[in-house]
């Protein structure tokens, strides 16, 4: 292996990354400014005013400065592993020199979309604690190169962290493997389904208005004349339909995201590969491992379905966000229970949890309530239509169903050094961490809560804050007297207090 091939000389991206920078770039542009072009309507009258041989020549004149750019963006980035230091030079104007520790990196990911597979090229990105977006990006190299560098990077990671134990050469020990029928319980349970019809609620009328004019223009087809006869029947099976497509895709991208999925453990660092046209490699380290979210959708608790969420340093992301977020999908209880011991060793998951004061219920509905009904009065009032009252009505009448489901799955319980909370609503999201990753506790009381002598916890970790709103005040101290403790001096407390006892009755 030459100088050049083993990353300690200054290295350049392949040639085929200018065609991936190049496109990303139109993309990035059409993205940031279509909606405002269009929405304004100039697109139409600059496309009237100018003309079409005129308006090429615009667009080739944009298409080959944007070249032009790119390829000077090609020229000007390099990058180069010196020991455990990645360095990264790049720019157009200002040259900007980006340098990463090994063991300041938190996630490293290797992406091949379809297109780069004949050039045998990858993305290779790096995160690091507290970072916002991705840190560094290579946009094309070849793989024989990232899949050296990311050896390098661990090798020096597991040093930095004094783990010998476990070399960058020892075979992986595989943890999980998604099977065809848990990847198509997972599309199905995916709050995706939920996304994309919110994405198409605004096209639905405009479209329904559509196909009723055409219906009546034209002579109807013989087996649509019964439905088209029967709106009570045709109205459910084309809501039907429509779900029907809707779970379709979603599981189709299910497949897409998450095709052959292998977990992987390898020394201190998880490894996920999956993907059936963008094939996506991803690295969790277990020292900056913060906790694990059980994540369970509505139809994911009808189907027993779980996925899990690794957090590490920043703040939340999404639960299906395929960037950042270390996830694992398609899983049952047992195996849900299974992999959250193995991320969080000495963890004793439960199942009987204790819910919070029962106040916290009727707050929740007064809250309700009170934003509902002043929001349904003032369009009430403004639109001078008495159907607001009926909505405002019905929307009163849900406050405390949903204010009862929001109470009854928030709950909570103590481990022998690690804490559970669980909160939801129609589905639910379990987070489990251990107490010594707690980075802050604040003890929080409004008027309200010290008249009904309850209090709010929230306690920080470096992923973000979890809330424990309205425990007994007695219950809250100790809880956080507990935490404190266990933090400070890095040993578990001489016993847990009663009042927190897993299980025990929640008396108000």
């Amino acid at each position: 292996m030459t100088e050049a091939d083993n990353g300690t000389a200054w290295q350049r991206l392949s040639p085929w990354a200018v065609l991936f920078l190049l496109v990303r770039g139109i993309v990035d542009f059409i993205r940031q400014n279509l909606p405002v072009v269009i929405g304004a309507g100039a697109w139409v009258a600059f496309v009237e005013r100018v003309g079409m041989q005129q308006l090429l020549a615009i667009g080739a004149t944009l298409l080959a400065l944007a070249l032009s750019l790119t390829l000077l963006y090609y020229r000007r980035f390099r990058f180069r592993l010196d020991d455990d230091v990645l360095r990264v030079q790049k720019g157009l104007i200002r040259q900007v020199e980006v340098r990463i520790r090994a063991q300041r990196i938190q996630q490293l990911a290797l992406e091949q979309p379809a297109w780069m597979r004949p050039f045998d090229i990858v993305r290779l990105s790096l995160d690091t604690p507290g970072g916002v977006t991705t840190e560094v990006e290579l946009p094309g190299i070849r793989r024989s190169l990232a899949e050296e560098l990311s050896k390098r990077l661990d090798s020096a990671r597991q040093q930095g962290a004094g783990d010998q134990s476990a070399p960058a050469s020892t075979k992986p020990d595989t943890l999980f493997r998604i099977t065809p029928v848990a990847l198509t319980l997972h599309g199905l349970s995916s709050n995706a389904v939920y996304l994309l019809l919110a994405a198409i609620g605004p096209f639905l009328r405009p479209l329904e208005g559509r196909i009723r004019e055409r219906l009546e223009r034209e002579e109807p087809v013989p087996w649509l004349q019964p439905l088209a006869d029967t709106p009570w029947l045709s109205v459910p099976l084309l809501l039907g339909a429509l779900l029907l497509a809707l779970m379709m895709v979603s599981v189709g991208a299910a497949w897409l995201r998450y095709f052959r999925y292998t977990l992987t453990r390898q020394g201190r660092y998880y490894v996920q590969r999956s993907g059936l046209l963008n094939r996506r490699q991803q690295t969790l380290s277990a020292d900056r491992l913060q906790a694990v979210e059980q994540v369970q959708t509505m139809l994911g608790r009808l189907l027993g379905r779980y996925h899990l969420v690794c957090r590490q340093y920043g703040g939340p992301q999404p639960a299906d966000q395929a960037g950042r977020s270390f996830l694992v999908p398609g899983l049952d209880r047992g195996t849900a229970n299974r992999l959250s011991v193995l991320f969080l060793p000495g963890l004793e998951p439960r199942e009987d949890l204790q819910p919070v004061h029962r106040a916290y219920r009727r707050a929740l509905a007064l809250r309700y309530t009170a934003v509902i009904g002043l929001t349904g009065l003032a369009l009430a009032v403004w639109q001078g239509s008495g159907w607001w009252f009926l909505l405002t009505g019905g929307a009163l009448a849900a406050t405390w169903p949903v204010a009862h489901l929001r109470w009854r799955l928030l709950a909570w319980a103590v481990g022998r050094d690690h804490l559970i909370v669980r909160r939801g609503l129609l589905g639910q999201r379990t987070t489990l961490f251990p107490v010594e990753r707690v980075h802050a506790v604040q003890l929080r009381q409004s008027w309200f809560q010290r008249r009904l002598t309850v209090a709010t916890v929230q306690l920080t970790l470096a992923s973000g804050p979890v809330l424990l709103p309205w425990l007994r005040e007695s219950q809250a101290r100790a809880l956080a007297d507990w935490v404190l403790y266990r933090v400070e001096t890095r040993e578990l407390p001489p016993a847990v207090p009663g009042t927190m006892t897993a299980g025990a009755a929640e008396t108000p």
